[in-house]
């Protein structure tokens, strides 16, 4: 019975280290990212977002962590070697310039171009506007009214989200505070700076960030086709 016992325990004993082991985060993979971090030399939020995660689940504080490795960036003088641009941020940036080249320059002015740039949480007024503050130039008369823009690559599933949360009730208050229309220029797949499907959004018919496709057929606008504006009714199309 002793030897049958002993086995018995054995493989207890042994059916709990690997539980354990599981359970047990490995040790190098906060190192891992920080490593790769410093490889190409440049700390983008998708890398920071991993880096919070993986510290928090070795019980490590990952704000410090950040902190360290942007020291670490600044001080290094090796050349990065990797662009020291947000992808992201190109991307909007392009579509951006594909959405102002839609408006004919004889007949749009463009008031305001606001930039998205902030550090350390300063950031100017504008981050929070819509992208693009134009007029529309008639008969002597101008028109105002601003353009949100959004580029998104791929969407998965019969939902587009559209904006961030928040967003679209900031663009509202912005709306009603300037008392003109507010539009987002939704483009789909393809590339920003030529996208597969292009859509315009009236912020005063929309409730929530996100839209179903079936609905969004009204808005759906001919991709090689300039903008217009109709100032008696407040639309753009």
């Amino acid at each position: 019975m002793l030897p049958i016992s002993l086995i018995i325990f054995g493989g207890i004993l042994l059916i709990a280290g690997i539980v354990m082991l599981l359970k047990t985060p490995k040790a190098e993979s906060l190192n891992q990212v920080i490593n790769a971090v410093k490889a190409d030399g440049i700390l983008t939020p998708k890398e920071e977002k991993l880096i919070l995660e993986v510290a928090k689940n070795e019980g490590k504080d990952g704000e410090s962590t950040i902190a360290q490795i942007r020291r670490e960036l600044e001080e290094s003088e090796e050349e990065s070697e990797t662009e020291l641009i947000d992808v992201n941020s190109k991307a909007g940036y392009d579509f951006e310039k594909f959405v102002v080249q839609k408006f004919d320059k004889k007949y749009f002015v463009i008031r305001n171009w606001a930039g998205d740039k902030f550090v350390e949480g300063r950031y100017a007024d504008t981050t929070t506007q819509p992208d693009i503050q134009l007029s529309l130039k008639l008969r002597g008369d101008s028109y105002p009214f601003a353009v949100e823009c959004k580029w998104r690559s791929e969407p998965k599933g019969e939902f587009i989200r559209f904006a961030n949360d928040g967003q679209l009730d900031r663009y509202k208050a912005f709306a009603k505070k300037e008392n003109y229309p507010v539009f987002i220029a939704l483009g789909i797949g393809g590339k920003p700076s030529s996208p597969a499907e292009l859509y315009i959004l009236p912020i005063h018919e929309l409730n929530k960030p996100v839209l179903h496709r079936a609905g969004m057929g009204k808005f759906r606008k001919k991709i090689d086709s300039d903008f217009f504006s109709d100032q008696e009714s407040n639309s753009l199309w």
